[in-house]
């Protein structure tokens, strides 16, 4: 059963409207091809008769009339004779001829044998024979006529006109098929799409619209937005991770905070007592508002608004204000924190963003790993683009949590005792990803290498 959708679809639409189109060149070319057809066939006649016309009338002038009455007798008489002939005298009496009288006009006529006159040389009177032909008075008056057939001509042009008729249906036929099956093949694959995405917005958030690898502009769409599924599903399942991280790991300082205003309502009232409650619960509150923050200012350079205010940033001024602030901090921790940055070396981005992820990679380094600990700080240009590192040899991190280190609340069970949030890492890779920075994480063998690959500036 034909379904209806497909003669909507715009597949389908535009099959009609080239089809239009076409019937339109069509009709020209066939009026065209109709009307040379018939002025060539037309003068093709023309020069036949005339060269029989002139031929007999030389031959009247220079052998006598009676040589072309013999002659004109040979040709009616001859099995292969097409044409036809008439000669007469000064009074219209027929001499010779297959034709019993003509109008003896002198020049090209067409239609001046009469019906009668047609009947009795068997061809039937009616619209597709007619006699075409040509007469010319001869010496002593006489008139000689030659003609054909016009049928011929008239066929011709019935069969030009037949055969685009013809053609004209069968293109329609497989123009409307054509544009049938390709409109049912451009809604299966819409209608692909379109379950696939009611599939997902009523949460089979793994489906995807099927590609059939043909590489054209369906396909190229389908891939898109699989692709933006893919994204969305893991965007979701991130916020999905990170609330329950912020569940979690919210969980313990509120329940403090509780635990200790209870405490202080118990205990006997004193100033000190209810000072020291107050002081343990600004602090838990403190920190709480901290880990909010972060989340805000990695929600906010995650949405990318930070982009519009790129301009160009000494980099190497960064690197060593860094180093300046966290040389000291090192010493004080029996660490040493050396510094290779050249001068003059730029890059185009967010100043205060790339300061802060600097400041929390070198401050990880240093807070992460034991007394003795020599942590690198180095800086580099190329064609390729700034190439920064930070190595350390202290514990590093396993191979297999080197990529969960950058989600957010995710902590190594080495650094659980010590203070933070679990965020410090979140926010440099939402900063890497906001400047097109590859962060990869590298054993040292032993230690941890930080590699930050700048793209090259455009």
């Amino acid at each position: 059963m034909l379904n209806s959708r497909i003669f909507r679809t715009i597949s389908f639409q535009l099959t009609a409207l080239f089809c239009l189109i076409f019937a339109a060149c069509l009709v020209a070319l066939l009026f065209t091809t109709y009307l040379t057809t018939y002025a060539a066939l037309r003068t093709q006649m023309q020069t036949d008769v005339r060269s029989q016309l002139n031929m007999l009338a030389e031959e009247a002038n220079s052998d006598g009339v009676d040589t072309i009455i013999q002659d004109i007798k040979e040709r009616t008489a001859s099995a292969k004779n097409s044409g036809f002939y008439f000669l007469g005298d000064s009074s219209g009496q027929k001499l010779a001829g297959n034709i019993d009288s003509v109008v003896p006009v002198d020049g090209w006529s067409e239609g001046t044998v009469g019906e009668a006159a047609m009947a009795k040389i068997e061809i039937l009177p009616d619209e597709d024979h007619e006699i075409w032909g040509e007469g010319i008075h001869l010496s002593d008056g006489y008139f000689l006529y030659v003609g054909e057939d016009s049928y011929r001509l008239r066929a011709a042009q019935e069969a030009i006109v037949d055969s685009f008729l013809w053609s004209a249906a069968l293109a329609f036929v497989l123009a409307v098929a054509a544009g049938y099956l390709a409109s049912r093949g451009f809604l299966q694959r819409i209608d692909d799409i379109n379950t696939t995405s009611l599939a997902i917005m009523d949460g089979k958030l793994k489906q995807r619209i099927p590609v059939r690898g043909t590489a054209d502009e369906i396909d190229r769409l389908s891939a898109n937005l699989n692709r933006l599924f893919e994204s969305n599903q893991s965007l979701l399942e991130s916020l999905k991770q990170v609330s329950s991280n912020i569940a979690h790991d919210l969980r313990s300082p509120l329940t403090r905070l509780r635990q200790g205003l209870e405490e202080a309502k118990a205990r006997p009232a004193s100033n000190a007592s209810y000072s020291a409650a107050i002081d343990n619960a600004i602090a838990e509150s403190d920190q709480l508002l901290a880990t909010f923050a972060a989340l805000l200012r990695i929600a906010q350079i995650e949405s990318g608004s930070r982009k519009a205010g790129f301009k160009d940033v000494d980099l190497s001024g960064l690197f060593e204000r860094v180093a300046d602030a966290y040389q000291a901090v090192a010493e004080d921790q029996a660490k040493a924190l050396e510094v290779s940055v050249p001068d003059s070396i730029h890059y185009f981005g967010d100043g205060e963003l790339l300061l802060q992820m600097i400041v929390n990679l070198v401050e990880n380094a240093i807070r992460h790993t034991a007394a003795g600990t020599r942590v690198s700080l180095s800086l580099s240009n190329s064609e390729a683009g700034p190439r920064a590192t930070i190595v350390d040899n202290g514990p590093g991190i396993p191979a297999e949590q080197r990529g969960k280190v950058f989600e957010h609340f995710y902590r190594l069970d080495s650094s659980r005792t010590s203070a933070g949030n679990g965020l410090g890492l979140a926010l440099v890779s939402a900063i890497a990803t906001l400047h097109g920075i590859k962060l990869t994480l590298e054993d040292n063998c032993p230690g941890l290498r930080v590699v930050m690959a700048f793209p090259p500036q455009r």
